[in-house]
């Protein structure tokens, strides 16, 4: 049911699902300023990280087809492309598909936040619509590689790495002949139902049928100049709660038995380290409160990205904010608990 209360310090849309049935559902604030569209649940939302989720689910599924292990060495398999790719001397022989899944591989981070203040700052003052394939990102991690004191020495042990889910994108590029967006267009999105689901540019028009919520910072300038003119491996899918409800019960092993993906997914859930913001799987965020409870985030300028999904109960909850100098906390407060 769609809810008609009023928010004093939030912007966008929310969305509690049992399954892929909607139970409540809300939005506020305005999609557009300029032309004072509202926000809606019809509208596409930037997801910034909540993305690695996406990237995460299109690897298991090179994986599930046998087309890659996740113990493969990522050198060896983009090192098929150096005209591609480069030498790659930045990558070692030792990082697999595994631990880049899992922020364990010690690969550097083009976007390292403990190093660089935002993305702008990443790039050095380059123009954001110049990075577009994930090849295009590998110079920026490579230079982080040569600032290094001392290089891999975080293999093994939990480190966000951006830089690691663009090499992902690279990977499933590198597998499936494709690009990493069409890809998970025709693997994830489509196949799961995940109609307002997609990589789109700022700067083209949207498919027939994607109305797009803009992101505004809290200087009230919109983000298309703040993050990548589109998104890739390590964030910037678009999506809306109703499409995260059907992800979320495209890939849950337990509604999908007879899959090959089953068991891929099974593992990518499990904890197998301490991350920053709970547990870590491959791909995926497990609460420390309640490891019932996978989930995915993001965060990028004018954008907070939350999606919750309760293996017991198979309900979600998904959050899509659009104003940086907005915040969650009333949705948390009122519906959080719904999906335990």
């Amino acid at each position: 049911m769609s809810n008609e209360t009023q928010f004093r310090h939030f912007s966008g849309v929310f969305g509690v699902f049992d399954g892929t049935q909607p139970v409540e559902t809300g939005e506020a604030g305005l999609a557009d300023r300029s032309f004072s569209v509202p926000n809606g649940q019809a509208l596409s939302y930037q997801t910034a990280s909540g993305t690695k989720g996406f990237t995460a689910a299109a690897v298991l599924s090179l994986a599930a087809q046998g087309k890659i292990s996740l113990d493969d060495s990522v050198k060896s398999i983009l090192g098929r492309d150096p005209e591609k790719y480069g030498q790659l001397q930045w990558i070692s022989e030792a990082v697999t598909v595994r631990s880049l899944l899992a922020h364990t591989s010690g690969i550097p981070d083009y976007f390292d936040e403990d190093h660089v203040e935002d993305f702008d700052d990443a790039l050095g003052g380059e123009a954001n619509y110049h990075y577009e394939r994930p090849e295009q990102f590998f110079p920026l991690a490579e230079a982080a590689w040569k600032k290094q004191e001392e290089p891999y020495a975080s293999a093994g042990r939990f480190k966000y790495s951006n830089g690691g889910f663009v090499v992902l994108a690279a990977v499933v590029e590198a597998v499936s002949g494709g690009s990493f967006g069409a890809y998970v267009n025709g693997h994830i999105f489509r196949p799961f139902g995940m109609d307002h689901s997609g990589f789109f540019r700022f700067d083209e028009q949207a498919p027939e049928g994607i109305l797009r919520a803009s992101s505004y910072q809290e200087n009230g300038r919109s983000n298309i100049y703040a993050v990548p003119v589109i998104g890739g491996g390590d964030g910037g899918a678009y999506t809306n709660p109703s499409d995260m409800a059907r992800f979320w019960n495209g890939l849950d092993p337990d509604l999908i038995s007879d899959s090959s993906m089953a068991d891929l997914i099974r593992t990518a859930w499990t904890p197998l380290q301490e991350g920053d913001d709970g547990l870590y799987g491959l791909g995926f965020w497990i609460s420390s409160k309640d490891p019932r409870i996978v989930f995915l985030e993001g965060f990028d300028p004018g954008v907070q990205f939350f999606s919750y999904y309760n293996r017991a109960s198979k309900r979600s909850l998904t959050i899509c904010l659009n104003d940086e100098s907005m915040n969650c906390d009333e949705v948390f407060a009122r519906y959080y608990s719904m999906i335990g």
